[in-house]
């Protein structure tokens, strides 16, 4: 066999070690001279580290100063003639190095995530940047698993986040037709096929239509909405902080009337609350429900203004004014 085509024999064998003719013919070669079995051991120690490889970035520079360190360090009983094969080995396995870890990096890059919330009443997720979710049940949201860009993409249903501080890189979520962007808030969005709303819980958001650098910065308590259709944003009027209530579990209503509070309610305890007489739904309250149970916040309400509260069933409450 000539010098030149030792390097693609060996590799050949290693590829094939289930190849029993390739096998045998290695098996003679190791035999024809004291050196042959050094020379392998040195193709399989290259070989065996393309199989160790991380999924992080690979430095080519620091990989090949790496290995001139290793060659120039390595006294091995080689004769000079054959140590031009441990630099054919590197010059042919290198390559294959290199590309397993560009592979493994943009693999990981392009590689989503779908999560589909489960539960009753609420889900939650921690993001790779320590980022928190709560999700409502059914509720889509997608990533890529390296997260390096910090986008989250809403896919559908209702989500608050709870985002890790990071001035040098803003987080955002994305929707078909609206995109947040964040540097460390807690806020809430749902979407749905006619709109988008977001209210935030602390800290400032900008909310825009389809990455438009247009749009509108909310700040606690405030809500922006999004049209589906026209791609107009606007910030409405009003206190909104009870809309992230239900998944951290601190509902806190700012003058909203009766009708509000018991939609709000219904839909975080999972029941149906109403009253005999429709017009106490348009009475305004400010109150404040923080981690407490339905029946301690019905109790409240109660108090407040003077009702009877009637359950009818284990999922419905009436509410009536007292006689």
């Amino acid at each position: 066999m000539k010098k030149e085509e030792v390097s693609g024999f060996i590799i050949a064998c290693l590829s094939e070690p289930d190849n029993a003719a390739k096998q045998q013919q290695l098996q003679d070669w190791l035999l024809e001279d004291e050196t042959h079995p050094a020379i392998l051991e040195e193709y399989r120690q290259l070989w065996q580290a393309t199989a160790q490889l991380p999924e992080n970035d690979f430095d080519m520079a620091t990989g090949w100063e790496n290995l001139q360190q290793a060659t120039v360090s390595r006294q091995s009983p080689l004769k000079t003639a054959y140590r031009r094969y441990w630099w054919k080995a590197a010059a042919v396995l290198l390559p294959v190095i290199l590309m397993t870890a560009w592979w493994n990096h943009h693999r990981q890059q392009g590689e989503m995530v779908t999560y589909i919330a489960q539960g009753s009443l609420k889900d939650s997720l921690h993001l790779p940047d320590g980022s928190k979710v709560f999700l409502r049940p059914g509720t889509v949201l997608r990533y890529n698993k390296a997260f390096e860009s910090r986008t989250v993409e809403l896919q559908s249903g209702e989500a608050f986040f709870e985002v890790v501080k990071n001035e040098q890189q803003r987080f955002t979520v994305t929707v078909f037709h609206a995109a947040v962007e964040v540097l460390g808030t807690s806020f809430n969005i749902k979407t749905s096929t006619e709109y988008t709303d977001v209210a935030v819980w602390d800290g400032k958001v900008r909310l825009s239509a389809d990455n438009s650098r247009q749009g509108v910065i909310l700040t606690p308590a405030t809500m922006g909405k999004v049209d589906a259709y026209t791609g107009q944003v606007e910030k409405l009027a009003g206190a909104f902080e009870y809309r992230c209530g239900w998944a951290n579990n601190d509902v806190s209503f700012s003058n909203q009337s009766l009708g509000t509070v018991l939609n709000t309610l219904s839909s975080i305890y999972q029941v149906r609350l109403r009253t005999a007489d429709t017009t106490l739904l348009q009475e305004n309250i400010t109150v404040r429900f923080k981690n407490i149970t339905l029946n301690e916040a019905l109790a409240v309400i109660r108090e407040m203004l003077d009702l009877k509260v009637d359950q009818v069933s284990s999922a419905e409450y009436i509410l009536k004014k007292m006689k």
